[in-house]
């Protein structure tokens, strides 16, 4: 490939990058041009960003139709599941996940305890989740089907004697089983197990 032609090349990666329509590894490697010092790129990208931000100032805004409004209405009832809980919205791109913090929806596993989903593994029906518990719950004693694990985000968790705070993991391998899981405060953790485990007596 000649100089031309490369950099010809390089121009059009550079307006791709600036609209952002090039993959996530293509995006990587273009960055770490940037960071490499090429100031033709981090000038063309410049120039770019000007362009597109000065066309979103320039569209006149205006109330969408009510065709528009009932189409949009339609793909948020999708969005719920059977059991009425909103769903996590999630984006997919190749083998790609994310979940931004204000999608997706918490649903009342217990009273006052929280539940939101944020992947689910359907090979092995392991669920990835943020349980939040209000001050003074506690879960059910209960039997763990397959290994559980705990990461403490905020707040305090009583577990088995143990008080786990911010940092602090935890985890229960298949069979065990947890006879006391409370909190006096409040807490937040990210929770990695089944979806459901054997509620005990």
């Amino acid at each position: 490939m000649s100089n031309s032609e490369a950099h010809t090349e390089l121009i059009e990666i550079a307006a791709l990058y600036a609209l952002g329509a090039l993959s996530q590894d293509e995006a990587r490697s273009f960055e770490d041009h940037l960071r490499d010092g090429c100031d033709i790129c981090t000038t063309e990208v410049q120039a770019y960003g000007d362009v597109i931000a000065a066309l979103s100032f320039g569209v006149k805004e205006e109330s969408p139709s009510p065709e528009v409004k009932q189409r949009l209405q339609s793909r948020l009832n999708e969005k719920e599941g059977s059991d009425g809980h909103e769903r996590a919205n999630i984006r997919v791109s190749s083998q790609i996940l994310s979940v931004r913090a204000d999608e997706g929806g918490w649903h009342e596993l217990e009273e006052g305890i929280h539940v939101k989903q944020l992947f689910v593994d359907n090979k092995t029906g392991m669920v990835t989740a943020l349980v939040k518990m209000s001050p003074g719950t506690h879960l059910p004693r209960h039997r763990h089907i397959e290994t559980e694990q705990l990461y403490i985000l905020e707040g305090d968790c009583h577990v088995q004697g143990e008080v786990l705070g911010p940092g602090d993991f935890h985890c229960a391998t298949p069979g065990s089983v947890h006879d006391t899981t409370f909190t006096i405060g409040g807490t937040l953790f990210l929770h990695v197990g089944p979806e459901r485990y054997e509620v005990l007596q």
